[in-house]
């Protein structure tokens, strides 16, 4: 059984036994891959940033690297295929596929090379620990917000820029089960809006002529701003409630102009760090793995002005 444990609690631990200075006196010979599964964004690179601040803290050699399509399977598998030919000392990947990725963990264990999952994680997969959100809950944290906002009351569409991602699937099932709380809550569908804005523009757009009744779209990604770009711009505040996650420049604005009532963040710069952290005290210490949960950061207009974009 892995062991999940705040990220604040061990850091605290880590800054006591040691301190992140101490780590940085003396250069390591270790070598850890960082494979995301995308870079086209601000939250991807808080991500990378994570990792590099964590091999400059700690001496030691990180390699960020993302496929050139975002969530190509295959690509990301082919780097993370020569990382296990490069024989690293740990491995840190996005498991977002449910089962495309277990082939080449069992690879990398079989040569004793750890796999840690963060931001998604793909149950059963092989990986050691996951850095992230608890993806159920936090998508259940937003769906009582609004059904709560909505006073009970309402029709939903879900848009999701992966429907087949784990922590997608996660985070749709954690606000459904929410829903089902509430007698006069309606699921409509879930809509596919991909990995440009411009594109989930279209879409949402198109699923809210098909569905004239409906209330709220609630987004699972951090794609989610695009559902507020669509409500400003037909003006359709008050009349369409939104919600999606992360906390980018565009989902802040919309939460401080009204056209989305909520955003729920994960700290991508903690999961970057966490998950190089982890696999050093592994190799040079011998230290076991922890899953770390990153939180879920609920933003509303309320303490809006007090966050920082992620």
């Amino acid at each position: 059984m892995k062991k999940r444990i705040m990220a604040l609690v061990l850091a605290g631990a880590m800054a006591l036994s040691m301190g992140v200075t101490a780590f940085a006196e003396e250069a390591d010979d270790i070598s850890i891959a960082f494979v995301m599964h995308a870079q086209n964004g601000s939250f991807y690179t808080k991500l990378s940033d994570g990792a590099e601040a964590a091999a400059a803290d700690l001496g030691i050699t990180v390699n960020v690297s993302a496929p050139n399509t975002a969530s190509s399977l295959q690509d990301q598998i082919s780097l993370l295929e020569t990382a296990v030919a490069s024989d690293v000392d740990g491995i840190a990947t996005v498991t977002w596929d449910l089962s495309g990725f277990n082939g080449i963990i069992a690879e990398a264990a079989e040569k004793g090379i750890p796999v840690i999952g963060f931001n998604q994680d793909a149950e059963g997969c092989g990986t050691v620990a996951f850095v992230g959100q608890a993806y159920e809950e936090a998508g259940y944290s937003l769906g009582k917000y609004m059904f709560d906002l909505m006073g009970g009351e309402g029709k939903y569409i879900i848009a999701s820029c992966g429907p087949t991602d784990s922590a997608l699937i996660a985070r749709e099932a954690g606000i459904d089960r929410a829903a089902a709380e509430y007698d006069g809550v309606e699921k409509l569908e879930t809509i596919d809006i991909g990995t440009d804005l411009t594109n989930a523009y279209g879409v949402i757009e198109n699923a809210l002529l098909a569905h004239p009744d409906c209330t709220a779209v609630l987004g699972v990604d951090v794609f989610s701003e695009a559902i507020g770009n669509v409500i400003e711009d037909q003006g359709l505040e008050g009349q369409v409630y939104a919600a999606g996650f992360d906390l980018t420049e565009g989902m802040l604005g919309h939460i401080k102009n009204g056209s989305v009532q909520l955003t729920v963040g994960q700290n991508p710069f903690l999961q970057g760090y966490y998950s190089v952290l982890e696999l050093y005290l592994n190799k040079k210490y011998g230290s076991d793995f922890l899953n770390i949960d990153t939180g879920a950061q609920m933003v509303t207009s309320e303490n809006v002005d007090t966050v920082q974009p992620e």
